[in-house]
């Protein structure tokens, strides 16, 4: 029981601490947009593991929906079987009706120019996964915010910073007017933060381990996906050893045994 008590308190949660500057300009983005009626697009890039998705969906979880008239949509390009699908799953969350991706691109650009009703705010994750050699897709999500009476909000994520100028070019990317926003790695000092607010709810790290988990992961990557996972496995081989506590030996063979997993990984 205690071991499952310490494996549920690191699990991630919904919202990571040490993104509060990313959080406000998000938030202020929307909320202009929304009040104002009128549409734009942020592009949100940063390495995996940052606080990206985190931190959009709690701006989202804290958007006035009584003060601001819009539906919210949220797509992963990663769950789609092909990039031209988004505008089928698009059109279906809008409409609730199921049509062919080009028939579905013809009615969203008809739709995203009709006055006459509530804002959207489209978040797609996974952005660098729409790749097509036409490129249109990219083009549509990041062009249709700025058509007149567009009232439509996106927010793109992706792990590339410079996806943009890589698939639209410089002089079309500029002309589209995109806010940007990077989520650079955390520190070792943030990610310590991180690791302790989801061990809140116990003591069985010694606070050296903590800090080890932090200072390694940092250094290697700045993901707190897997500072957290590093912990969770620290966990797994003190409770394999019969011990209480987690150390910094365990922390050393929690990262040993997860680099070394990714390693092989990559030469497979």
């Amino acid at each position: 029981k205690q071991w499952y008590q310490r494996r549920v308190a690191i699990t991630p949660g919904e919202t990571l601490p040490c993104r509060d500057e990313q959080f406000a300009d998000i938030f202020c983005f929307l909320e202009s947009n929304l009040e104002e009626g009128t549409g734009g697009c942020m592009y949100i890039s940063g390495v995996p593991g940052t606080g990206k998705t985190a931190t959009v969906r709690d701006v989202l979880s804290h958007l006035d929906s009584d003060k601001y008239d819009y539906q919210a949509i949220y797509i992963n390009g990663m769950k789609l079987s092909d990039p031209k699908q988004l505008y089928a799953v698009i059109y279906k969350e809008l409409e609730q009706k199921k049509v062919t991706p080009d028939h579905g691109e013809l009615l969203l650009r008809e739709y995203f120019g009709n006055k006459e009703r509530q804002s959207i705010v489209l978040v797609v994750d996974e952005l660098d996964l729409l790749w097509t050699r036409k490129q249109d897709i990219m083009y549509n999500l990041f062009r249709w915010p700025i058509r007149k009476h567009s009232k439509l909000v996106v927010i793109a994520i992706a792990n590339t910073m410079d996806l943009p100028e890589r698939m639209l070019f410089n002089r079309v990317s500029s002309r589209l007017g995109i806010s940007r926003l990077t989520f650079q790695p955390y520190t070792h000092e943030e990610l310590h933060e991180i690791i302790n607010s989801r061990l809140e709810s116990t003591s069985s790290f010694y606070p050296e381990a903590c800090m080890l988990a932090a200072r390694k992961v940092a250094a290697a990557s700045g993901d707190a996906r897997r500072a957290l996972d590093v912990c969770r496995h620290a966990i797994e081989i003190a409770d394999s050893e019969g011990s209480d506590f987690v150390t910094s030996s365990h922390i050393s063979k929690s990262v040993t045994d997860l680099y070394q997993c990714t390693k092989s990984k990559a030469v497979m």
